[in-house]
């Protein structure tokens, strides 16, 4: 989109959802509108307040605005990086784009970033350091804008996750996350398309589906009816069926749709899904999500909404996050672990044993407890080459521990700016977009990730609950076994079973026997296969899907120096 006047330029991937709001602020200052859309408003708003625009914007984007009279480019990625921006500096031009398939596109593009190919590989992180697998390859970081003049790239963060406490009780606090999560959800069904829900039978996405139920049923939706999707595996240990039935019967302006992936589909897919996704991927998880955007699409829908962010931003994940807060206490309130250690034993389930080793990794820091995950649980360290393990051992960035309290929150931070959530970010849009589909997230809204950060732990996570404020303020909404459930860990596919079924067992063959696998310099190829080929190796923990992924990645791309 072009200026009145010509001067500027815009392209623009995402959505500004408090665009309305906007738009007559902006008439109110002289503005006139010959579009209906987020985009034009966008372009005035950079025209009225230039770069400090983006701190009035609710939403995900990644755009860039060239600038004729002053020859100069402005990007911007949003704050928590929902939406990707991929750059690289190459002959001094700055190439960008929206996915790395682009750059492929007029750039050669054949060697890998081995460093973060060995903290994928070894430890299963795709960090948030601004490096891609593909060497060269830059993404602007969340929060972050760039500005491109006379073949210079100059970086500027524009926000953080907010540092200072929030002085609110507990009936305050659960007041205000009702009203920012109902404004969130309101926000992002702001559409002129039919939106669906992605529907797991978890927490977050249990709670969502209640508010739009009800909103429907008050009027204040503007419509009568929305499609939920979900995958279920049925006579899987972790199988959300029953969850998924039990929410839908409490919310009867929700159909529900349910989705189940076997090992023919993963076999038959495999190559076209690693296409799609262009990097990759840490879990199954992407895959499923990526089958359910398939069928989104068959059914016409071009936007749902999600859950996603509450477990980073809420102390979810509590197997894993557990040993933080054990941590917390005894070093700053050490009466109280005893109780809370009885507590996380009663409400989630976990043996002793667990929670301690739990406790113990979370002393370690971050890098050596992946190099002991590495080692001695998933012993990914048995098939690596030895010269890539040692020239990229310490590539991945630590977070060790802080005596006193902070380790929960630092961890919580970490998992949003560094580790975890743009994994998840990442798979979700690479996956949506490839099939034409918008992901929105209302626990993703800013306002609510500031509310998060801003609280107390003990309202995140005490008394052996997680998600203690969400729980709390939607009790009497959501159905009680979903609401009081302490084991969830995150979505789960039944990848050991994959991977004992016929379809695999003939893909895993034919791709540990291609010269291709066989030559690779990364890993040991014999004792790899020997791991890919065994399926009890997938039921003992060792991350199949991480090699698999890696091995068509490295050939659909023509890497040459892995």
């Amino acid at each position: 989109m072009h200026s009145a006047d010509g001067n500027l330029v815009l392209v623009f991937n995402g959505e500004i959802y408090n665009f309305v709001e906007l738009r007559g602020e902006l008439r109110s200052l002289g503005h006139e509108f010959t579009s209906s859309g987020d985009t034009e408003v966008l372009l005035k708003a950079y025209q009225q307040w230039g770069p400090d625009c983006v701190k009035r914007f609710n939403g995900m984007w990644a755009f860039a605005i060239w600038d004729r009279r002053t020859r100069s480019l402005f990007l911007s990625r949003d704050r928590l990086g929902v939406k990707p921006l991929y750059y690289c500096e190459h002959g001094g031009r700055l190439h960008f784009a929206s996915e790395i398939g682009a750059l492929r596109a007029v750039l050669d593009l054949r060697e890998a970033n081995l460093a973060k190919l060995h903290d994928y590989l070894a430890y299963g992180y795709r960090t948030n350091d601004g490096d891609t697998f593909f060497s060269g390859v830059r993404e602007l970081a969340p929060g972050c804008n760039l500005e491109w003049r006379a073949g210079r790239a100059l970086h500027s963060a524009y926000w953080a996750l907010p540092e200072e406490p929030l002085a609110l009780t507990h009936a305050q606090a659960s007041e205000r996350l009702q009203e920012l999560l109902a404004d969130a959800v309101r926000l992002r069904f702001r559409s002129d398309v039919p939106v669906a829900l992605l529907q797991s039978g978890g927490i977050d996405s249990s709670i969502l589906a209640t508010l739009v139920n009800d909103a429907i049923d008050n009027g204040s939706l503007g419509r009568t009816d929305v499609t939920a999707y979900s995958a279920v595996f049925p006579g899987y240990a972790m199988d959300e069926s029953a969850a998924i039935r039990q929410l839908l019967g409490t919310c009867p302006h929700i159909k529900g749709v349910m989705l189940s992936p076997d090992a023919a589909h993963v076999a038959d897919d495999f190559d076209s899904y690693c296409a799609a996704m262009q990097e990759p991927m840490g879990s199954a998880a992407s895959y499923v999500h990526w089958k359910l955007m398939q069928q989104v699409r068959a059914a016409g829908t071009k936007v749902v909404i999600n859950g996603q962010g509450a477990d980073e931003a809420w102390a979810g994940y509590g197997f894993y996050i557990r040993g933080y807060r054990l941590l917390d206490l005894a070093l700053s309130r050490p009466g109280e672990a005893l109780g809370e250690l009885s507590a996380m034993q009663r409400e989630m389930g976990f043996g002793l044993g667990s929670t301690l080793a739990q406790t113990a990794k979370a002393m370690l820091g971050r890098r050596a407890a992946s190099r002991f995950r590495a080692r001695f649980k998933e012993k990914t360290s048995e098939v690596l080459a030895p010269a890539f393990q040692s020239a990229h051992r310490h590539h991945l960035r630590d977070l060790g521990m802080v005596w006193g309290s902070g380790n929960l929150d630092r961890h919580l931070r970490g998992q949003v700016t560094d580790y975890g959530f743009n994994q998840i970010l990442h798979y979700e849009d690479q996956s949506s977009m490839s099939q034409g589909i918008e992901v929105r997230s209302p626990f993703v809204d800013y306002r609510l990730m500031e509310l998060a950060f801003r609280l107390p732990d003990d309202l995140k996570f005490s008394g052996g609950q997680t998600k203690r404020l969400l729980r709390e303020t939607y009790a009497h909404r959501v159905p009680r076994p979903i609401i009081q459930s302490g084991r969830k860990i995150g979505f789960s596919t039944p990848i050991a079973a994959w991977m004992s079924d016929v379809p695999m067992q003939k893909l895993v063959a034919d791709l540990v026997n291609s010269p291709d696998f066989q030559q690779r310099t990364v890993w040991r190829p014999d004792r790899l296969a020997a791991k890919l080929q065994d399926p009890r190796h997938a039921q003992a923990g060792f991350p199949v899907w991480r090699y698999l992924m890696t091995a068509v990645w490295l050939q659909q791309n023509g890497i040459r120096n892995a």
